[in-house]
């Protein structure tokens, strides 16, 4: 009776864990499909939400779908909702919720548990949240985004390091209770081959295999470029802002931020001169007035799984392996290389990349790695364990257990798949107030008619060649 119960367990544990994984994996494709196509269905988001699966996840995904379809309250609906979980399912997280995800992570993988995100994804929700509201013309409402967006950019670094050092007391309590499960285990087999004068089948982890699973890694993985979590459009934008704000001076040090992220950067370091030249007069006003070409270019990163075969365990003389997944991070196509404003006075200007969006991923994702290979590790240890226990009561129960291990070994792949690739950015003087926006080829991808009397963003966004979403911001 016990054997059929434990076997119903398993499978339970296997249907589910399986059933989950896939439809997870199913609807991120489903909505990545939805963004390539440029349509507006929010049919996916509106159904996870109504169950309140991954909050956080669908609802950041929605705000930038949003965003796409140039409804800017309804993206900040979306992006309100996502913070608000972001205060009390992870800032202000209940610890026996940390107990309840750490048990599942290593009985069955972090799909399990709700989407957290990352820092980088919080900063950009801030960001939006600014963009939209400068584009409803709410300038106030903008101003208090961006002060957000700036306070979680200083915060960046301490978070990180207390998250780290927070990531690394788990890993270590978790692996202090492997072992322990580990040698309760042995001292079992031992007194049973003492009673039945047999040789004992003991269990010893192998600590290398955190290192092995990293240098394995690390081998195919891409350096970050920025090292420090900053999101370098994030600080830009708020230099932007606040350039047409008339806070000279303050913009003139989020330029020089900007800077020293990116010493070569010709579009950061013209903008910081005219923002240096305003600070220096006394009542500065724009003489003229100008035109920022905004490009978010292509799709960003998104996780695939790399899966390793590590030796977890010497049981008695023979080394045994167990598969681990991984999440890896997968870089997406560009789209045009860049682009070029025009006006009919002759004044032009390609964009150059102002922040790469992949690195400013990478960043973290670097960061976490260890971290991330040390749960997966533990998590097969404790599942060999399992299949263990299981083959020695019956080898019926071994197999399934084996099943389980290699069922339940899937990597964490969720993602904020809607953000691009790249961003970046143009300006010359508005003038006679026709503007054209052409792409390498020369080839016209928008025309627009700007009244000289503002300064103004032209926003635009293509996920991929042939596709342009645009739309403008009068400062």
């Amino acid at each position: 009776m016990q054997k059929i119960f434990t076997c119903m367990l398993l499978f339970t544990s296997l249907f589910f864990t399986g059933c989950m994984y896939k439809s997870t994996t199913s609807e991120i494709a489903q909505f990545n499909n939805i963004l390539q196509e440029n349509e507006c269905d929010f049919s996916i988001v509106d159904k996870k939400l109504k169950k309140g699966d991954d909050i956080i996840l669908w609802s950041i995904q929605g705000g930038a779908l949003a965003r796409n379809c140039g409804d800017f309250v309804k993206s900040n609906t979306f992006f309100d909702e996502a913070e608000l979980h972001y205060k009390f399912d992870v800032d202000m997280k209940n610890p026996m919720l940390e107990v309840r995800d750490k048990t599942r992570t290593i009985l069955l993988n972090n799909n399990a548990n709700p989407y957290e995100g990352n820092i980088y994804e919080k900063i950009m929700v801030n960001t939006y949240k600014a963009l939209n509201f400068l584009a409803l013309s709410e300038k106030e409402n903008a101003r208090v985004e961006i002060n957000r967006a700036i306070e979680r950019q200083r915060i960046a670094k301490e978070y990180f390091a207390n998250d780290i050092a927070y990531l690394e007391k788990k890993n270590s309590a978790n692996l202090n209770e492997l072992k322990s499960t580990q040698d309760l285990y042995n001292s079992i087999a031992e007194l049973r081959a003492e009673r039945d004068e047999t040789k004992a089948q003991t269990i010893n982890f192998n600590e290398e295999a955190v290192n092995i699973a990293f240098e394995k890694y690390t081998q195919s993985s891409q350096k970050a470029v920025y090292s420090d979590f900053i999101n370098p459009f994030t600080t830009y934008l708020s230099a932007l802002f606040l350039l047409n704000d008339r806070s000279y001076q303050r913009s003139v040090d989020l330029f020089k931020e900007g800077l020293q992220m990116d010493p070569k950067n010709p579009q950061i370091a013209k903008d910081f001169t005219l923002a240096d030249k305003m600070a220096g007069e006394f009542n500065a006003k724009f003489k003229e007035h100008y035109v920022w070409l905004i490009y978010e270019n292509g799709f960003g990163s998104v996780k695939e799984e790399v899966s390793i075969s590590l030796p977890l365990f010497l049981v008695s003389d023979s080394l045994t392996y167990s598969t681990i997944a991984l999440p890896s991070l997968e870089f997406r196509q560009a789209s045009y290389p860049f682009l070029t404003i025009k006006n009919n006075s002759g004044d032009s200007s390609k964009t150059y990349t102002i922040a790469n969006m992949d690195s400013v991923a990478a960043a973290e994702f670097n960061k976490r790695f260890l971290g991330l290979a040390m749960e997966a590790v533990i998590s097969a240890a404790a599942k060999t364990i399992i299949q263990k226990q299981l083959d020695d009561v019956d080898p019926l129960l071994g197999f399934l257990g084996f099943i389980y291990q290699t069922t339940t070994a899937k990597a964490d792949m969720r993602s904020w798949s809607a953000l691009p690739k790249s961003f970046d950015v143009a300006r010359i003087p508005i003038k006679d107030g026709n503007i054209i926006v052409v792409d390498e080829n020369g080839v016209i991808l928008l025309q627009e008619f700007l009244t000289n009397d503002k300064n103004v963003i032209i926003y635009l966004k293509s996920p991929q060649k042939g596709q342009v979403i645009a739309h403008k911001i009068y400062l």
